[in-house]
This record gives C-alpha cells, structure tokens and sequence, in this order.
C-alpha cells in the first residue's frame, strides 16, 4: 500500500511539461478566438464590397438605360448617377438635370423616399471620382453634359472609392473613357 501512494505521489509531481488535455484545450479556445476575429473582419469587408458591386451594377443599370432609349425620337437621350456627399446619397437621373430623380433598382431598406440611395444605411461612402456621370445614347461616359454639342466626354479612367463609414476598409471601381466599361 505504502508503494502505490509513493507511485500516485511521483507521478502527480511530475514537473516534465503539459498534458495533452491541457494542450488540447489552449487550442481550441485559440481557435475559437481567431474564427471570432475573421468573422468581425469579414463583416466589414463585405459591407464595402457589396456596396461596390451595387454600384458597379446601377452604373451599367443607367448606361443601358441610356442606350435602350431611342434618340430617333427627337433629342438625344442622357443618363447618369449623381452623388450627393453631405447626404451621403447617389441616384439615377435622365436628361442634363442631374436633380430630377429616376427610379434605381435597389433593396427598399436602402432607399429613401424620393428614391435615392442611402450609403449611410449600407455603412458605406464614397471618395474620389468626379460627379455627376452621364451616358449618352452610345454608352459613352462624360463628366459634363449640357447640350449635344457642348460636353465633356470622359479624359482619363474615373476611379470611385467605395469606402467603410470608418474608412478602415475600402474598395474600389473605374470607368473607363470611351466604352464605359467597369471591370
């Protein structure tokens, strides 16, 4: 009997390191805290890229409205997005009076009343890149429009920054001058 309490006391004396339920534990909870961690961080990310591919597609969504309209019906047919950074808002509009408001494509919840896209609700905003945007019947993007005559087709790739209401995270989108494209 003496023997065996002389085993049990050696063997829980040992100072030779961790078990392997310890071990197996600090892992898991180590685990648990990073799967946390990414989960936070993808939050963010992903708030900001959705806002970009919204973006992206109402961009196309004005442009092809703008070449669906038929300029055999008189003067030629203009549409384009504007922004509006004190109300952190952009919206669709026809025609060279960038405040008249058309109907944009988008979740109700983001939406205010007249329309307009709400970016505070999204927890996003936008930086860079010049407004408004307008297309003609062709698709081609310009920076200014007032008449078929007098405007000012796009230069140079128009860069928009899409960015987290924190500015920690950011995407970003281009135009391209001529055809209009957004990869």
């Amino acid at each position: 009997m003496i023997k065996r309490r002389q085993i049990v006391k050696s063997r829980l004396k040992n100072d030779g390191g961790f078990t392997l339920i310890e071990v197996i534990s600090v892992l898991v909870i180590l685990g648990i805290l990073v799967a946390v961690a990414v989960i936070r961080l993808t939050n963010f990310n992903t708030e900001v890229y959705t806002g970009t591919d919204a973006l992206k597609a109402h961009l196309r969504y004005a442009q092809t409205q703008a070449m669906n309209e038929n300029p055999n019906m008189g003067s030629e047919t203009i549409v384009g997005i504007n922004y509006d950074s004190g109300a952190n808002q952009y919206w669709m509009f026809q025609g060279t009076n960038t405040t008249i408001v058309r109907f944009l494509p988008d979740d109700a919840k983001y939406m205010t009343s007249d329309h307009k896209i709400n970016l505070t609700a999204k927890k996003i905003t936008l930086n860079g890149g010049g407004f408004p945007i307008y297309f003609d019947s062709h698709g081609i993007p310009y920076t200014a429009y007032t008449s078929s005559t007098v405007n000012t087709p796009l230069a140079n790739g128009l860069t928009i920054v899409v960015a987290s209401l924190s500015g920690s995270f950011s995407s970003s989108l281009t135009i391209t001058p001529l055809t209009g494209f957004i990869p």
